[in-house]
């Protein structure tokens, strides 16, 4: 491995990983392939830090490695100095709804807001403070002290933002709520400065409310939320950072979960303003991306591109071949075989690290595995590197506790409770076409 990682780490690695879950912290330990979707997405923060929006789709079935791909994002752009937002879908969480279901996403987006400083989320304070430091700071060189001598150079040297926000829709207003914060930062009224934020996370539900306690006439909406994401999208790049991205999972609870057909093509209309938003120059310094199934994506009757005017947009061109470097949507493929005995290797010397054994395998014993896994039947359709792990970390965890003696062909023989079904072994008996290798240009 080329770089060490310490037990703590690799516990959480494991423990996650055993789980069928993607942790949070070591991915740069774990990660191997996905070389051209990476740099498909680091060339867009590269369009999005010149002022730029992009858009995409990562598609992939269960277990393939998108929310693996998602957060090896996040951790990029949170080195490159993006503001990352994520969120996943849910019934109560969509883009629109008769319920507030799209207020509930904003809600969702702004309280998992993270920063390189605050990776775990919930760094607005941290974001709208920072700042306010920052420009106190150059009040006080100036020779300024009292608090509203500084207040009043802190406005002042602000107005170029200010005129920046108000361009936008909604840009006064949310102007308004951010000067009350500012306001309640330097002049040490908590009370207001709360307000604010509550008015900002769009914990607001009326305009009454928002009018008594901060005195902004307006509210963030179901029907106007993104607007706001684009006004946070040029705050966050004037205050320093390179823009936001935003990470929405679980497309499926837009298209297949949502039962009638009005509230699906509304959806699907907003999708569509966004996607717009983004490539009309609506947008700046944003980058969206969207996890889902394939058949969230092309489904006829629920999916994305049951809605035309999506899928004349998001289809890939005929004449693209494999660079991906333009397409909206990413298809996540199933990583190569020596790929995956690379990453074996990687959670074999982390496993071993915990329970204090210089080596469990060989590398013929590792391929021995991979070749294994990879003689399911139908494993192009079902096979995912969720269960690849799990399977090999299931044996590596009999091989440290049960059986130290074992070799891996012990365990892939059936002996001693090791043991797959027939229906599920046996592709190495059917045909392969003459000449070609029974696994030749295999791909998920």
């Amino acid at each position: 491995m080329e770089q060490r990682v310490n037990k703590r780490i690799a516990k959480t690695i494991l423990h996650a990983l055993a789980g069928g879950t993607v942790p949070d912290n070591g991915l740069k330990y774990i990660a191997v392939g996905r070389r051209d979707e990476v740099a498909a997405i680091v060339h867009d923060m590269e369009q999005v830090a010149d002022g730029y929006s992009t858009f995409r789709l990562l598609e992939g079935a269960y277990g393939t490695g998108k929310s693996f791909m998602a957060k090896l994002i996040k951790n990029e752009a949170l080195l490159r100095g993006f503001v990352v937002m994520e969120c996943e879908l849910a019934p109560e969480r969509k883009l629109c709804g008769t319920k507030r279901e799209g207020l509930e996403t904003y809600r969702c987006l702004l309280s998992r807001m993270s920063t390189r400083t605050c990776p775990s989320g919930d760094a607005l304070e941290e974001v709208l403070d920072t700042c306010l430091y920052n420009w106190q700071e150059r009040a006080r060189e100036k020779g300024l002290k009292e608090d509203g001598e500084i207040l009043e150079d802190i406005l002042e040297s602000g107005q170029a933002i200010r005129r920046k926000i108000e361009a936008l829709p909604h840009g006064f207003d949310f102007y308004e709520a951010l000067l009350q914060y500012i306001r309640g930062y330097l002049l040490k009224e908590p009370e207001r400065k709360n307000h604010a934020l509550r008015w900002m996370r769009g914990e607001y539900r009326n305009r009454t409310e928002a009018k008594k306690a901060l005195g902004v006439n307006a509210v963030i909406t179901d029907g106007d939320w993104f607007s706001y994401m684009k006004i946070w999208a040029l705050f966050v790049r004037e205050i320093g950072y390179a823009g936001i991205y935003l990470l929405l999972d679980e497309l499926t609870q837009i298209t297949r979960n949502i039962v009638h057909a009005v509230t699906r093509e509304h959806n699907f209309e907003r999708l569509l303003s966004i996607y717009n938003d983004c490539y009309g120059n609506e947008a700046r310094y944003m980058g969206i991306i969207l996890c889902g199934i394939p058949s969230s994506i092309h489904d006829r009757k629920r999916g994305i591109f049951s809605y035309e005017a999506l899928k004349s947009r998001l289809s890939n061109s005929a004449l693209q071949g494999d660079e991906i470097y333009h397409a909206p949507i990413i298809r996540l493929s199933m990583l190569t075989k020596e790929e995956f005995v690379a990453l074996l290797e990687r959670l074999e010397r982390m496993h071993a690290l915990l329970h204090d054994r210089e080596e469990y395998f060989s590398e013929e014993e590792r391929i021995r595995f991979v070749d294994y896994e990879y003689r399911r039947i139908a494993a192009a359709s079902h096979l995912t590197p969720r269960e690849f792990i799990r399977d090999f970390l299931t044996i590596l965890d009999l091989k440290s506790d049960v059986r130290p003696e074992d070799r891996m062909e012990d365990f892939l023989n059936g002996q001693k409770g090791i043991c797959m079904s027939s229906s599920m072994i046996g592709a190495e008996d059917m045909e392969a076409p003459a000449g070609a290798g029974k696994y030749e240009g295999f791909t998920l």
